[in-house]
């Protein structure tokens, strides 16, 4: 990705990571990683930090990106 692309992911949506279980897992925060984009995921009471590169799309029928109000 160039340093003008737009982020694949916001917060609130919901999202899979490459080669884990087919659990989905929310996003809840963007960081600027040394290599690009990274994203804060929680699902249940686990959280982690992946890169961009590592996450897709949830393919979930029910899935809806959900309004985050701070």
């Amino acid at each position: 990705m160039t340093d003008y692309a737009t982020h694949r992911f916001s917060v609130g949506q919901q999202v899979v990571r490459s080669g884990d279980t087919p659990k989905s897992w929310d996003v809840i925060g963007l960081i600027a990683g040394p290599a690009g984009a990274e994203y804060r995921l929680r699902a249940g009471n686990s959280e982690t930090i992946v890169g961009e590169r590592e996450l897709a799309y949830t393919t979930a029928a029910t899935n809806v990106v959900r309004t985050v109000v701070h």
